[in-house]
């Protein structure tokens, strides 16, 4: 054969619908072919059975009816590759026959591997073509991604433990600076009355001093934890319970809950998710409560995306210490509460202050629990402050939930509130209308207009009755002419 085509290979796209794949390319064998499967993650996996090859037909089957596979989903690709076995089987004979149909078959192949190299040289990474060998360091590529790999992970903890020191010499300088105030008030006491007024302004001044000395500490204390380069999850101490000293940080005393974590915290979420050593569910985290009034670990919802802080009540350790969180958990492990006195330190976590600001995505989420509300509710809304007509009608911000009517011109309407609107047609006199209610009342609170008809010479008139019960007729509200047929209509509380 020629070999004129220089595809090596198809990629084709799931559609929940096709088994049969075309193979346009040369195939000398059908053991020659290779197939692949990539998921829509985009990982891909060498199959090996579940599919046919047809020559004839130049089609592959995926999947066959015998797997009791479905066929290939959307999202889902399905690559054919050609793969030649590197073997030559042409064995030539001094001074025998050369038949050309065996040579070229030979040359065919050689083609074949040809192509099938070329393909797979174009997934490689290839330095340009006018580079020179000495320039290449091919040996030295990977030895060189991976030394700078260990350069960043030791800057990284040089700059942590830079962090740390300067926080440690903050410290210092504010016990220095309370030192400095203790030993003013002893000087103070100790002044003779004959230099008080002398030694008075020297302490204020000397105070003075020492209080701007400590309020520089203090500045340098906030300046030094607000540029600590702190990773996410880092645990740390601060002496002030406000959000607004702990920016990028989150309360672990407190067991908050957020119901859109993922969406407000996505790194920090994240981790938490990474060290599940760190996680319990809901329901051991209410018996931990329940039973030692703390919980040192994190609740996370894999499907919502909420997670729960911990919460500590027992703690007694500084930052300097073990933390009040290794206490609390080793008091969880034992299966006994603490019973530790507080302390001034507060622990937070450090979770960024680059996310989704809080309103935005309680916004979205509250405007997502109305989507497929009615927009009118008056379950909390008494009949008495509703607008009403004639103190007996439906309020025009209720609303129908049930509705009725036929051809002959009986109807009721059944409103959110209870409230029901009914009639009908009179075909003639004396109809008892109570006794044909399409829906009954849960009262006798309900209202009936009715046309009952009487002679005035020529013309029938008829009278407008208005009714309490079914018995009693307690006015006549206005008399005017009808002709048939007469319709009623009742309303009232409905059952």
């Amino acid at each position: 054969m020629t070999v004129s085509m220089q595809i090596t290979k198809r990629i084709y796209q799931g559609n929940g619908v096709t088994r049969q794949w075309d193979i346009d390319f040369p195939l000398i064998s059908a053991d020659d072919v290779s197939v692949y499967l990539t998921s829509p993650q985009g990982v891909e996996e060498e199959i090996f059975d579940g599919y046919s090859v047809d020559l004839l037909t130049h089609t592959l089957t995926y999947p066959t009816d015998e797997s009791g596979k479905a066929p290939l989903a959307d999202g889902w690709k399905l690559t054919v590759l050609r793969a030649t076995p590197l073997t030559q089987e042409i064995d030539l004979l001094r001074q025998g026959e050369l038949d050309a149909e065996v040579l070229e078959q030979g040359y065919d192949k050689l083609t074949l591997l040809v192509q099938e190299l070329n393909e797979k040289v174009g997934r490689s990474i290839k330095y340009p073509v006018s580079s020179q060998e000495s320039d290449l360091e091919a040996d030295r590529f990977l030895p060189n991604i991976l030394a700078a790999k260990e350069d960043a992970i030791t800057a990284s903890s040089q700059a942590a433990l830079a962090s740390q020191q300067a926080q440690k010499s903050a410290e210092n300088a504010s016990q220095t600076a309370q030192t400095a105030l203790e030993n003013i008030d002893s000087a103070m006491e100790e002044v003779s009355s004959s230099l008080q007024t002398q030694g008075q302004q020297f302490c204020n001044q000397a105070q003075s001093s020492a209080q701007a000395a400590q309020t520089s500490a203090q500045q340098a204390q906030y300046y030094a934890e607000h540029s600590i380069g702190k990773c996410v999850g880092e645990v740390y101490f601060s002496q002030s319970n406000a959000a607004a000293d702990n920016p990028g940080s989150l309360p672990l005393w407190t067991g908050e809950f957020y119901a859109n974590a993922q969406t407000l915290y996505p790194d920090f979420y994240a981790w938490v998710k990474s060290h599940p050593e760190l996680c319990k569910t809901k329901q051991q985290y209410d018996a931990a409560l329940a039973s030692y009034g703390e919980c040192p670990f994190y609740v996370a919802d894999e499907t919502g995306g909420s997670l729960r802080l911990p919460k500590l009540a027992n703690y007694v350790k500084n930052a300097s210490a073990s933390s009040g969180i290794t206490q609390a958990k080793n008091n969880l492990a034992a299966g006994s509460g603490s019973t530790l006195s507080y302390t001034t330190l507060f622990p937070w976590v450090c979770a960024y202050n680059n996310a989704v600001p809080a309103s935005t995505a309680q916004a979205a989420e509250f405007t997502g629990s109305l989507s497929g509300k009615l927009n009118r509710d008056l379950s909390n809304v008494s009949r008495a402050t509703q607008t009403t007509v004639n103190a007996m009608m439906p309020s025009a911000m209720d609303y129908v939930v049930e509705s009725y009517s036929d051809t002959s011109g009986n109807w009721y309407r059944k409103y959110k509130s209870g409230w029901i609107e009914q009639g009908g047609v009179l075909s003639k006199e004396n109809v008892d209308i109570t006794v044909n209610f399409l829906k009954p009342f849960s009262n006798l609170n309900y209202c009936i207009f009715k046309a009952i008809p009487y002679n005035t010479g020529n013309t029938i008139s008829f009278s407008a009755v208005f009714f309490h019960t079914k018995a009693t007729t307690y006015a006549i509200t206005y008399q005017t002419v009808y002709s048939y047929p007469s319709s009623w209509y009742a309303c009232g509380q409905g059952a």
